[in-house]
């Protein structure tokens, strides 16, 4: 028996000699004569008791079983070698956050995956072996975080995480099932916050167009942008001759790392001489300064609407106004020295113009951080994107023309919105500026 494994027998190591004993990645191919397959088996390490582990392949031709062995080996030495049984909840959600997520999510969706990852999933169950998780884990990690006062959205973002992260885990055949599959996903307690009243949007808008940058409160409550999408906003994205708009980029925060294998002794990635955005493979992007850049918008793709006049002239007046402000990124709404505007020097703007509203207290404007214990939330800068809707919805208009208008990510929907025309959304922002035209009058600004 023995002489016949060795005659069918043979290893399969490209463009290498065949060393003694396989370190971890080499490979093996040869034909199992019992079950007719040509069999290929990679080394991924040892067990701690000194037992070599391994993963196979199986093919009923050489040429098949070699190209997959080649593929495994491939796989192993961009990404590892695969997790044993034995593997905990917190080496598989590294393991998937680095392979999985980080080459396809961008900057923002990551931080906010690793946010929900270490804040919450690991500190509750990250030491139990993914194979054993029972139902009773998952709900585990819902009340840790409704019991720390989070809301029931987070809970329902950590279920969504973790029901990806597990079907990773049973599609690479870690786990046998998403235990996921068998529990029921946390209920969301509805709120009816999340857009101004129309009358408070008047006094928004009135406030805002006393401001020279004020105008990109006008563009987040007559169309809708979100913030990345106002603040990574360029000069291109204005055409006057035919009073439109198109959202071409939104301006994110990205993470740096190492770019040395972590040999530069320096501890974060930030401080490294050869530090390197973490970006998905494939995106396209613009580095503004540091960590600020331009990626899509979070649809992936461009969209355009319509202005209404008052809009055109305030954007007119304010370009003009600012024409001498350095602009070496070519964006509309910038800093005095031209550098990118930051979520947080946005928020701040945001409070001062709820403020002068007479939406918010003193209290409130001050930053979360500085304000007295018990002080109540304030209206998010996302809140102007929810209002657009609502009045649009509240003047009668299509909700496929208001998804052209504000934009929309499920494919679903956005295939609806295709064949909705121009003259339509047009006529909608029409609607839209008549409604708020009282707010929408010529002040000085400052």
């Amino acid at each position: 028996m023995f002489a016949v494994v060795c005659v069918y027998s043979c290893v399969y190591q490209r463009g290498s000699e065949v060393p003694r004993r396989r370190s971890p990645g080499d490979g093996a191919l040869y034909f199992d004569k019992a079950k007719k397959l040509w069999r290929g088996v990679v080394n991924v390490g040892f067990t701690n008791d000194g037992r070599r582990k391994q993963k196979a392949v199986t093919s009923r031709t050489r040429s098949g079983a070699r190209d997959k062995l080649d593929r495994l080996k491939d796989e192993i030495e961009q990404f590892g070698a695969p997790l044993d049984s034995r593997t905990t909840v917190e080496a598989w959600s590294t393991h998937w956050l680095e392979t999985v997520c980080r080459p396809k999510l961008k900057p923002q969706p990551l931080m906010a995956y690793q946010s929900i990852v270490r804040n919450w999933i690991i500190p509750t169950i990250g030491t139990k072996r993914i194979t054993l998780l029972k139902p009773s884990d998952v709900r585990a990690v819902y009340l840790a975080i409704t019991g720390a006062g989070r809301s029931s959205a987070t809970a329902l973002k950590a279920h969504n995480i973790m029901s990806a992260m597990f079907e990773s885990a049973r599609l690479d055949g870690v786990i046998g099932y998403n235990v996921l599959d068998r529990v029921e996903a946390p209920r969301v307690v509805m709120s009816n916050r999340g857009a101004l009243t129309s009358e408070q949007a008047l006094r928004v808008l009135a406030a805002a167009s006393s401001h020279i940058d004020g105008t990109r409160w006008w563009v987040a409550l007559l169309n809708g942008l979100r913030q990345g999408e106002r603040l990574g906003a360029t000069l291109d994205s204005i055409n006057f001759d035919t009073g439109e708009f198109t959202v071409q980029w939104s301006l994110t925060e990205a993470k740096f790392e190492h770019g040395c294998d972590e040999y530069c002794g320096h501890r974060r990635g930030g401080s490294c001489p050869q530090r390197r955005l973490v970006m998905p493979n494939g995106l396209r992007y613009r580095q503004l300064e540091g960590r600020l850049c331009l990626v899509p918008p979070k649809s992936g793709q461009p969209r355009t609407f319509p202005l209404i006049p008052p809009l055109v002239n305030a954007l007119e007046r304010y370009l003009q106004a600012t024409k001498e402000r350095p602009n070496p990124h070519g964006l509309i709404w910038r800093n005095l020295d031209g550098s990118p505007l930051t979520a947080k020097q946005d928020n701040q703007l945001w409070r001062r113009i709820l403020f002068e509203a007479e939406i918010i207290s003193e209290e409130q404007i001050k930053a979360p951080k500085d304000r007295k214990v018990g002080t109540l939330d304030i209206p998010t800068t996302h809140w102007a994107r929810h209002t657009t809707a609502t009045v649009l919805m509240e003047l009668g208009v299509d909700a496929r023309i208001i998804g052209e208008i504000i934009g929309h990510v499920s494919d679903k929907i956005t295939r609806r919105y295709q064949h909705v025309s121009t003259d339509a959304a047009r006529d909608a922002m029409s609607r839209l500026g008549a409604h708020f035209s009282g707010a929408l009058e010529e002040r000085p600004m400052r």
